[in-house]
């Protein structure tokens, strides 16, 4: 059995800077427009949280049971259930069915959800936190676990330190140069 790969969150590091709202739906639909996003953060600014809503890429998905169509399907060489809109007849019922609300729809009515990008997700790519993880399940996992465990620690022993690290800031400015950078070459494409 082949190696499974996931998409998890360290929901701790997320600041809701929403960088990776804009590169999925510029990776999918060339356009920088977070309803067009398969990732959604949700902020909380009343208790200081920011949370990713995606894809679990459920073992046993809902959305693909509860199909009439069958037009969600599991792709075993990317690790996730993509859906074959040949066949996709806009009846919202995968939508109804997902208990995580992890399926949006296009402005034509077409349902979107994560197809972790043919196995390069391109929100890992700019998450200046790296709040958003992707790799085997079992170093995926182990990275949660042990991020958890810091974040208990210093609940017990200390606060974090609200200033973040010179990196953090290095990686968050060259997210945000790239996101410009992309802008400037759809601008002259004219798309």
């Amino acid at each position: 059995m082949a190696q499974r790969y996931v998409l998890a969150v360290n929901y701790e590091n997320c600041t809701g800077c929403h960088l990776c709202e804009l590169a999925c739906s510029f990776a999918h639909h060339k356009v920088f427009n977070p309803y067009l996003s398969r990732i959604t953060i949700i902020t909380k600014p009343e208790v200081q949280t920011s949370v990713p809503l995606y894809c679990l890429q459920c073992q046993d998905a809902a959305c693909a049971r509860v199909c009439p169509a069958n037009a969600i399907y599991f792709d075993e060489s990317v690790g996730a259930y993509l859906i074959d809109y040949g066949k996709c007849i806009g009846c919202r019922e995968c939508a109804y069915a997902c208990p995580f609300g992890a399926i949006n729809f296009d402005k034509d009515g077409k349902p979107i959800k994560c197809d972790l990008c043919g196995g390069d997700p391109e929100c890992v790519k700019v998450c200046p936190y790296e709040a958003i993880l992707y790799g085997p399940e079992n170093v995926v996992l182990r990275k949660i676990k042990k991020a958890k465990a810091a974040g208990v620690v210093y609940e017990i022993y200390g606060k974090k330190a609200t200033e973040p690290k010179g990196d953090e800031v290095e990686k968050a400015e060259e997210a945000v140069k790239t996101i410009y950078r992309i802008w400037e070459e759809r601008k002259k494409l004219n798309i």
